[in-house]
């Protein structure tokens, strides 16, 4: 058994209702506006009744029209509000729309991803590789720095660009894990092993003199070819290698600054080469 109900109290339920409502008629005019939705909106019923989406010039209204997240921006009294349409066809008169007040979840998800990315910047690790990313690195080398500083010892830096196709081609996925793990496996448990970038590693070496880091890297270039003849990838994996070694004098910026022009230099040379400065 089906109840009718008359106008009045279906005007009445509807108005009680919390969350906004609108119905469209054939022509896509607003044929029916609730107050919960007026409030939301913070406009009469006059703005809405019997327009459609052209009559309406403010672009938060236009969008009442579709089935999107809507932003409505502070009016008067009313705070900004974020409002979830979904839509409802109920016959070929007639459209019904529904609004949720999203507000707080929104507000929730935004310090959400406001927290990740502080974390993220705060974070001394690469997710990708398990290394120290370059926040986590400039923090280990600035003591190794001053340590050599203070008592004239040995280190070198070495930085890698991971090269497909001598550069021709994207890095595959799998790359940069595969050799990340490779130099892991190479480093002793005093060296620090870091991504700087996209497709670059630096390892730093105390103890090191600056032969003994570019017969690491020799070493380096040989075992990164034989990863592309394993089955990462048809094309060449390789890489350019720029090895350099502390001088007296030298901050953290001037070391990462001359390996990465030697670097640069073994990328010239089309890879797979080991340069220094």
């Amino acid at each position: 058994m089906t109840m009718q109900l008359e106008p009045p109290l279906m005007e009445r339920l509807l108005n009680m209702a919390p969350i906004g409502i609108l119905l469209l008629d054939a022509a896509g005019r607003i044929s029916s506006v609730n107050s919960t939705l007026l409030q939301f909106l913070n406009v009469d019923a006059r703005d809405l009744q019997g327009k459609n989406r052209g009559d309406l010039s403010e672009p938060q209204l236009q969008l009442l029209f579709e089935q999107q997240t809507i932003f409505v921006p502070a009016s008067g009294n009313q705070p900004e509000r974020w409002l979830k349409c979904d839509a409802h066809q109920l016959d070929s008169n007639w459209r019904i729309h529904y609004y949720t007040d999203i507000t707080r979840q929104h507000r929730l998800e935004g310090e959400q991803r406001r927290m990740e990315e502080a974390l993220r910047e705060h974070s001394s690790t690469d997710p990708e590789t398990g290394l120290f990313n370059r926040r986590g690195l400039l923090s280990r080398l600035e003591p190794q720095v001053s340590r050599c500083r203070r008592y004239n010892t040995r280190m070198s830096v070495v930085m890698i660009r991971l090269l497909r196709d001598q550069g021709k081609q994207p890095l595959e996925k799998g790359d940069l894990p595969a050799v990340a793990r490779l130099i892991k496996d190479q480093a002793r448990w005093a060296d620090t092993l870091a991504r700087m970038s996209e497709d670059e590693l630096l390892m730093v070496l105390p103890e090191t003199s600056s032969q003994g880091a570019c017969e690491l890297a020799e070493r380096l270039v040989q075992q990164i070819q034989k990863l592309s003849a394993t089955g990462l990838d048809e094309n060449a994996l390789g890489g350019a290698f720029g090895v350099t070694a502390w001088r007296t004098g030298d901050d953290t910026n001037t070391m990462l600054t001359r390996v990465t022009d030697a670097m640069e230099k073994a990328r010239a040379a089309g890879g797979n080469y080991v340069a220094m400065a």
